[in-house]
This record gives C-alpha cells, sequence and structure tokens, in this order.
C-alpha cells in the first residue's frame, strides 16, 4: 500500500509539474520533451467448471472476479531516449480485508520500467524490465491474458534496417530473497532458485526478419536458456542449456492469411535430460466477405512415449514462453502452466469470424487435439484421441476507451485425456464461461 501511494504522490506531482509549465513557460520552437500517462482497470469475472484441468467428479466449480490496475507513464527526450514505467496490482475480490495494512498480499509491482537509448536513427538499447514479443507469439509473447501477463528483466539490442529489423536479448537472474535473506550486501553466492522467480537464469536470444514486401515476410530465431534450481544457499546446482531455433513465414493479403512455423529444440531440458524435440504449425485464413472470415490449421507438438520409460533423448518440446492460449484452446488444457506428462500434442482447429459492424466482434473456434505418442496406463494402450474443444468470444465496444469481453468454451474430455491429467473420475463436459470490462483511458500527453 505504502508503495501503491508513492506512486500516486509521483504521478500527481508530475503532471501538476507539467500543467504549471505548460501555462507558465513560453513554449519553445523545439519541444524537446514529450510525456503521456494511461491507465487501465480490467475487471474479468469467470464460472470455471472444468478450466486448466477436468474438474473431478466430486468437486465443485469456481467462481471468481480479478482485476488489474495498471498507469503507464511515458517519457522521450528529443529522440535521444525514451523510457516507460508501468506499475500494475493484480487481486482477486475479496482476498484482502476491507481495510488495506502492511500485512496486506496484494501488492503492487512493475510490469515494465526500462529506459531506451537511442544509438542512430535505425538502433536502440533498452535497458531494465520489458515485454518481449516475437512474430505470432509462439515461442516469446506477452501473455496479455493473464492478469499479470510477462515481461523479462534484459538487455536488449534493437536495429531497423529498411527490410530488415533485428532484436536481440541478453538476461542474467538472481534470486536473493530465495537463498540470500534478501540480503543484497553478501559478499558471495551466485546460486539461482526459480521459486517464486523468472523460470531460468541466463537467457541469450537473436531474432531477425525480412521483409520481402508488405505481403510476405520470414523470421529466424535462435534463443539459448540457462537453467538452475539451487534448493539453498550451500547447494551443488548443475547448470542445464536449452537451445530453440525457428523459422517462420508469413504472408498476409487482402483475402487470404497464412503462415508456416518450425522449431527445433536440442541442448538439455530444465531437468537435465538430453533433448531433441521439435513444433511445426501452418495456418491459414480466407477473407469471406467485408464481416466474415474462416480459418484453419494445425500444430504438431512432440512428445514422450507415456507410461513406457524412457529410453533415448526427451523428445518433448517446451514453448517456454509462447502465448499458448492463444493457439491450443481458452481453456489452457496445453502448455500453459499444465502438465499432459509432456506428451506432446497435435492439435487440428477450425476458426471464423464475424463482425456485423463497427462495434461487435464473434469468434468462434473448435479444436480436435491428438496425442501423437503412445499412452500407456499400465494395462492397457489409450487411446490417441484427447478431446474436443468449442470456443466462442465476443468484444463489444462502448466507445474508444471501454470495451466490453467475454466468451463461452466447452470441453468433451476422454479417457486418454483423464490419465494424462491424473483427474479421474471427472465429468465428460467441461464448461467456462467468463465476462470482463477493459477501461483504458489515455489521461495526459503533453510536448514542452
Amino acid at each position: 500500500m505504502e508503495a501503491f501511494l508513492k506512486t500516486k504522490k509521483l504521478l500527481f506531482l508530475a503532471v501538476a509539474f507539467l500543467l504549471v509549465n505548460n501555462v507558465l513557460a513560453q513554449k519553445s520552437s523545439e519541444e524537446e520533451n514529450q510525456i503521456s500517462i494511461s491507465a487501465q482497470i480490467r475487471t474479468r469475472a469467470e464460472f470455471r467448471d472444468g478450466t486448466f484441468q477436468p474438474l473431478p467428479a466430486n468437486e465443485n466449480a469456481a467462481a471468481l472476479v480479478s482485476q488489474r490496475t495498471r498507469v503507464s507513464l511515458n517519457y522521450q527526450y528529443k529522440k535521444l531516449f525514451s523510457l516507460q514505467v508501468s506499475p500494475q496490482s493484480i487481486t482477486v475480490w475479496g482476498q484482502d480485508g476491507l481495510t488495506q495494512n502492511a500485512a496486506t498480499k496484494n501488492g503492487v509491482a512493475f510490469f515494465e520500467a526500462w529506459a531506451k537509448l537511442n544509438l542512430s536513427a535505425s538502433s536502440a538499447l533498452q535497458i531494465g524490465r520489458q515485454i518481449i514479443s516475437l512474430d505470432d507469439e509462439r515461442f516469446f509473447g506477452e501473455l496479455d491474458w493473464v492478469q499479470g501477463a510477462r515481461a523479462h528483466d534484459a538487455v536488449s539490442f534493437q536495429l531497423q534496417k529498411q527490410k530488415i529489423t533485428f532484436k536481440s536479448f541478453i538476461a542474467y537472474n538472481q534470486n536473493y530473497r530465495e537463498l540470500y535473506s534478501s540480503n543484497l550486501n553478501n559478499i558471495s553466492g551466485t546460486l539461482f532458485s526459480s521459486k517464486d522467480a523468472a523460470p531460468y537464469k541466463w537467457m541469450q536470444t537473436v531474432w531477425a526478419k525480412y521483409n520481402f514486401n508488405k505481403q510476405n515476410s520470414i523470421s529466424v530465431l535462435a534463443t539459448n536458456i540457462g537453467f538452475q534450481n539451487a534448493l539453498n544457499a550451500l547447494d551443488s546446482a548443475k547448470n542445464y542449456f536449452s537451445q530453440t531455433v525457428g523459422l517462420n513465414f508469413f504472408h498476409v493479403g487482402e483475402q487470404w492469411k497464412y503462415s508456416f512455423s518450425g522449431y527445433y529444440q536440442l541442448g538439455q531440458n530444465a531437468q537435465g535430460k538430453q533433448t531433441n524435440a521439435y513444433l511445426f504449425a501452418f495456418a491459414a485464413d480466407k477473407k469471406i466477405n467485408a464481416n466474415w472470415n474462416v480459418g484453419l490449421g494445425t500444430d504438431i507438438v512432440s512428445g514422450n512415449d507415456v507410461g513406457i520409460t524412457l529410453s533415448g533423448n526427451n523428445k518433448s518440446f517446451v514453448p517456454y514462453f509462447g502465448t499458448n492460449h492463444k493457439f491450443y484452446g481458452s481453456m489452457d488444457y496445453f502448455y500453459a502452466g499444465n502438465a499432459h506428462k509432456n506428451s506432446g500434442l497435435m492439435d487440428f482447429y477450425f476458426k471464423s469470424g464475424y463482425k456485423p459492424n463497427a462495434k461487435w466482434l464473434l469468434g468462434f473456434a473448435l479444436h480436435q487435439f491428438v496425442s501423437p505418442n503412445t499412452l500407456f496406463d499400465g494395462s492397457k494402450n489409450l487411446s490417441s484421441n484427447l478431446g474436443e474443444e468449442f470456443d466462442f468470444d465476443f468484444a463489444y465496444s462502448l466507445h474508444k476507451y471501454v470495451k466490453l469481453i467475454g466468451g463461452y468454451s466447452m470441453y468433451a474430455t476422454t479417457s486418454s485425456l483423464n490419465f494424462l491429467k491424473s483427474v479421474n473420475p471427472a465429468h465428460t463436459i467441461q464448461n467456462w464461461l467468463w465476462v470482463s470490462i477493459n477501461i483504458t483511458p489515455n489521461i495526459f500527453n503533453s510536448k514542452y
């Protein structure tokens, strides 16, 4: 609460200063400074009758209301540098008492806090907590669906040259809170724990995109992730490194949109298993008329046989930082923080979007999920069918600052899915219903 009050005071003083400055100071011929302040209140109500995994037959459904509260301040000085600071608070209604105090768990954290130094007209260095969103967010994504979203503590170099865009990222993480009693003056110790922290200790990534023309582009990705998970300050924790390389092609035309993606993963996973894994994806979308479009696609994500002793290398591909809610069904049964025993996945889907007018947008999707590997429950091989999911969502714009969004999803489960999720018995039909209001005003803009 104290941090939040300090943030509000700082923002108030900044706005007051700029207002007085604009009134009293004579406007210079060159506006050197630009500042903008925006806010977001995103409240979401959910009824979870089988979200994330099948609801066991003897358990009751869940209902909750969560909220994101975020303020973003952006400042730019000439064309030399810019910075952004975005404090946010993620809460669940009723989780805190009506009177907040120092023991309140729901606090304020920084979603983004970075500075960008323009090295030239085409290159920049960005330092601090920042979003890494590349291509269609299949491997690196903002994960904006989650109320807390995702940002990395990193240094990035960015280059834009005509048809070429280049980005590189470097991160080195520590967890003094978990291993060294939050003592930043500790004279020794470089161990890292991922408990309540980032999932990796090291990260180096390079990404480049080439635009052939306005419709066609190709991108390449190479990333190295280093894992270390020490149990205490005296642990002899080992380091494991995983490498992923990817290639994407995108076509965005007036009538057709389609994409091809391929990723290969090698090195070691977070548990130290030698890995050889892959992901292939294809998607196509056709514009039927001004209001209606349809699309289909498939993802093939490699995995391991389940119930059989693993011989040879680990074949389970992990899309570590992808926005998986976007790809593998809205109920988040796969690759969204929910294990399915590393069995891999094949997803065949059909999607459609309908926009009757400027205010409304409707979306439909049907997924057929299949396991590409053997599933053995100890007595027999199970079917590869992991069930079907139907998703419906809508968006209604009240005006440019307020949008109402929501949806309904239904999952028809199978015994194979229940086995992978270690849930048995479970209801055959799982449901999820949600509605959210998103308020995003642009509060203040100034040039001086």
